[in-house]
């Protein structure tokens, strides 16, 4: 699917026929970019076999939600062979120069600025790259879900 289409509802009296329509996201959920913050810093630029680049993340203090997953994507300045969360669970994958590391949430009521660190190893095909290869941007998305009173802030 390429772009999202609104469903469309039409009723008619002369018609008993109920029908399903569904808009194709999950059902009480949605993904954000508005509640944290991301940046990814060097901090080491060879381990032996990888560059460190520390992933931190920031929750407004101004949004209180449940959220299930945060999805990173990190653009770097060269091409990636190799990369990996240092934290297990994280799902990583990468592609030519980018990078996506998703952290799934247990977690009620985000609005105290809480913050998140983790590492992310990064490869590239020789020892020089992987040394010199730096994070040219950082974005982060947030899953939202309702919380039990059924609101989503």
């Amino acid at each position: 699917m390429k772009n999202y289409e609104s469903p469309v509802v039409v009723a008619t009296e002369e018609l008993a026929e109920g029908v399903y329509a569904a808009s194709g996201a999950v059902a009480g959920a949605n993904t954000s970019t508005d509640c944290w913050t991301v940046e990814a810093v060097s901090v080491q630029d060879w381990n032996g076999w990888a560059h460190v680049f520390e992933v931190r993340c920031k929750h407004s203090t101004a949004v209180q939600h449940i959220s299930s997953e945060t999805e990173v994507t990190l653009t770097m300045s060269n091409l990636v062979t190799y990369a990996c969360a240092e934290t297990d669970g994280f799902e990583t994958t990468y592609s030519g120069s980018t990078i996506v590391v998703k952290r799934p949430l247990h977690a009620n009521a985000y609005n105290s600025g809480d913050s998140v660190t983790y590492k992310v190893m990064v490869q590239c095909a020789d020892e020089g790259t992987t040394k010199g290869i730096s994070c040219t941007k950082s974005t982060i998305k947030c899953t939202h879900k309702t919380n039990v009173q059924g609101v989503l802030d």
